[in-house]
């Protein structure tokens, strides 16, 4: 029974540890492909985009931009807040192209109609409640208990090649 408990931990942590490997390692190919990830804080794009999912967003000329795009921009009345809603609206103007934005969730459009900079993030997918991970990742508490959780296993497999080696290096004795 503990051999076969034993296993089974093990190939449990073998497969949570692969499927960790296999998420950091599509995660780095989609940086390194030109995708940007945005977490969802709020409901107003529900149920396109529920909150906890992150946004994967690619950047094209503002002039390919159209009505019922998707867009990240920057809040207009608070700096250093993104904004994911879908572009309802395009008005030319002699100052050159504006957007009128609404979340999906939301009765009516947002106040403000935006300029986009040269490149605007268009959203290319999203996958749901991935965003949790970089969310709570920003935690000190889930740092910490990162940072404590690897120093166990470190501790924990420096132990066992020690207390391995110890009983290989014993001699054996036969009460014969």
């Amino acid at each position: 029974m503990r051999r076969a408990l034993s296993a089974t931990a093990r190939g449990t942590a073998g497969l949570a540890a692969g499927l960790a490997v296999l998420g950091a390692l599509t995660y780095a190919v989609l940086l390194v492909a030109g995708f940007r990830p945005v977490v969802v804080y709020s409901g107003s794009m529900e149920p396109t985009v529920p909150v906890g999912s992150l946004v994967f967003t690619r950047n094209v000329p503002s002039s390919e931009v159209r009505v019922g795009d998707v867009v990240t921009f920057q809040d207009p009345y608070e700096p250093g807040r993104l904004v994911t809603h879908r572009i309802v609206q395009v008005i030319d103007r002699p100052a050159g192209l504006a957007y009128r934005t609404k979340g999906d969730a939301n009765p009516s459009r947002d106040p403000w109609a935006i300029a986009l900079p040269p490149t605007a993030a268009r959203t290319a997918f999203h996958v749901p409640v991935a965003g949790y991970a970089l969310w709570y990742a920003k935690t000190r508490e889930v740092r910490t208990l990162l940072i404590a959780a690897v120093a166990a296993a470190l501790l924990v497999s420096v132990l066992r090649r020690i207390w391995g080696k110890s009983e290989l290096d014993a001699p054996e004795v036969r009460g014969d």
